[in-house]
């Protein structure tokens, strides 16, 4: 991966939104997806291969999350607490706390986040001067997907909203206001037909099992591409057994 100037300044930081209380799946952040190997560490891991100088977990101030947060401290991973609701803000808290103008959002039920895309996002939002920078929805398998914005685009937004919908998902107000922000969307050629049946992210206990699955398969557990991710898938004909991929 090539090393730029967006990846190796301080001004960038990716955010990893992470919680105890999925009703779907509770304490999945905790659950070991690769060897002792908890799903938020693994994340975290991905993350850093991005040489991102900045990577931290954004949890909640419930108590719900404490033990997220114990971990997160006793494993020398950075990690902030904010609102369990308004995550808006707390994305605007973290991201002061880190002195990070450029931001990268990333769910803490993605082990196969596209950390190239990371990476272009956060280029193309430095480069293009932009508010908003992330992959058009239908060409992005949700597993990939990550978006990227500017800490001044989210205080814009948190200024404008109480909206509750809006709070709780954090760049909802941006993308559905692209008149009032310099937005753009990609096409990230990451959602063939073969993986739409395969769910990539982790939201039910077998999700764990497909992931577990996925990642026995690729030559490196830590570092790998979409591409390799998408063989697998392809070979071992994975298939998902719930409803659609949503990130949360």
């Amino acid at each position: 991966m090539r090393k730029s100037d967006c990846i190796s300044t301080s001004r960038c930081a990716i955010i990893i939104q992470a919680r105890m209380c999925s009703q779907r799946f509770p304490g999945k952040m905790l659950y070991n997806i690769l060897d002792n190997m908890p799903l938020v560490r693994f994340v975290y891991e991905r993350c850093r291969q991005s040489l991102v100088r900045k990577v931290l977990v954004a949890t909640s101030e419930d108590k719900s999350d404490d033990v997220l947060y114990e971990y997160c401290i006793n494993n020398k991973m950075p990690v902030i607490r904010g609102s369990l609701t308004d995550v808006l803000g707390r994305y605007i808290k973290a991201a002061d706390f880190l002195n990070a103008e450029y931001l990268a959002r990333i769910g803490g039920d993605t082990p196969f986040v596209d950390i190239s895309l990371v990476v272009s996002f956060l280029n193309t939002l430095i480069s293009e001067k932009l508010d908003y920078v992330s992959a058009k929805r239908e060409t992005c398998a949700s597993g990939f997907y990550s978006e990227t914005v500017t800490l001044k685009a989210l205080k814009r937004a948190a200024r404008s909203t109480r909206d509750k919908e809006d709070l709780e998902h954090v760049t909802r107000f941006i993308i559905n206001n692209k008149e009032r922000f310099l937005t753009k969307f990609t096409n990230a050629e990451l959602n063939p037909e073969f993986v739409r049946e395969t769910r990539l992210t982790i939201d039910y206990p077998r999700d764990m099992e497909t992931a577990g699955a996925i990642i026995d398969e690729l030559r490196d557990r830590l570092s790998f591409t979409s591409k390799e991710v998408l063989d697998v898938v392809r070979k071992k004909g994975l298939r998902k057994c719930a409803e659609s991929q949503v990130i949360k």
